[in-house]
């Protein structure tokens, strides 16, 4: 990263930096350009190190400063907007290997109560439930015995969903 203190100007790339110096300068001319070419087109080093934040907050650029004669990114924290945490959230897997979800259900202690709640069920849906659950290779969440079973298990729409989320992950 590097900055331009005249600009306020932040580039990642020496292709930006040739682009913003491009009527001012011949650095755009060099191959490789140098740090001596930079300083003496006023572009320096930028120390660029985002801080680590708690689960729900963001890390944003305040303000560029000359700390220790390095130019420095300074950092503001704050909690994320209901809008922004929802934006964090990982997508819902439509759907995952039966050996994720197994797996996933295991982890939360529900895959021993599977089994019972498909013998709940009655006639041909416990057993069409019965062909999904020992012959599927995937299980898709929008699929209505998916619903079923999570509701059997406790799990609302929520829970489900990070169900799948854990499960892709396995």
């Amino acid at each position: 990263m590097y900055f331009r203190p005249s600009t306020n100007e932040v580039f990642t790339l020496h292709g930006e930096i040739r682009s913003a110096l491009w009527e001012s300068s011949s650095i755009i001319l060099q191959d490789v350009i140098t740090g001596d070419c930079l300083a003496d087109a006023g572009v320096y080093p930028l120390v660029y190190e985002k801080p680590a934040v708690e689960p729900g907050q963001m890390a944003e650029p305040l303000t560029v400063e000359l700390i220790d004669e390095q130019w420095t990114q300074l950092w503001t924290v704050r909690d994320a907007t209901p809008d922004e945490l929802e934006a964090m959230k990982p997508p819902v897997p439509a759907e995952v290997t039966m050996r994720q979800a197994r797996l996933a259900l295991l982890a939360i202690g529900k895959l021993d109560q599977v089994a019972p709640a498909i013998e709940s069920l009655e006639g041909a849906e416990r057993d069409a439930a019965r062909i999904e659950w020992e012959f599927s290779s995937t299980v898709v969440r929008s699929r209505p015995l998916v619903v079923l079973l999570g509701q059997a298990l406790g799990l609302d729409d929520e829970e489900l969903d990070q169900l799948f989320i854990t499960a892709a992950g396995l």
